[in-house]
């Protein structure tokens, strides 16, 4: 029986190991890091970690809203999109992970795309009510 996405990374470690990294440079990037004003980390991390374990034919215990209800009140235009993915990359690539995997994990990431990317910020909305809609303007 061939091994999953999730056990050829190394299970629950290996996919904490590349999140750690990503969120360093997420939460310390001059534009990206204000999408995320007061979350706390672990929150964003072990989140993020168990939706993707559960891609990754690992154990489904992710517990929280899909992708796209999610990310409905973040206007994510497709620069910042891939200004992500980009970081992500960086991260796959600091963490070892060999190169098959990597790219089977932003094959992933980009099957994403359609649900975080918004044309415009009518397409935002509060996930309830008095959510404000997070619009992060680009640095100069």
């Amino acid at each position: 029986m061939t091994e999953t996405l999730f056990e050829q990374l190394g299970g629950m470690p290996g996919i904490v190991k590349v999140h750690s990294i990503f969120y360093d440079k997420l939460l310390s990037h001059p534009w990206l890091k204000d999408f995320f004003k007061g979350v706390p980390r672990d929150h964003l991390e072990s989140q993020q970690t168990e939706f993707m374990a559960g891609m990754f034919g690992g154990p489904k215990i992710y517990g929280g809203r899909p992708p796209q209800t999610a990310h409905i009140h973040m206007y994510i235009t497709e620069e910042v999109f891939f200004t992500r993915h980009i970081l992500l990359e960086e991260a796959l690539d600091e963490a070892n992970v060999p190169e098959q995997l990597k790219d089977r994990w932003l094959d992933y990431d980009m099957g994403m795309k359609p649900a975080l990317v918004k044309n415009s910020i009518s397409e935002c909305e509060g996930r309830y009510k008095n959510e404000p809609i997070i619009v992060v303007e680009k640095p100069q």
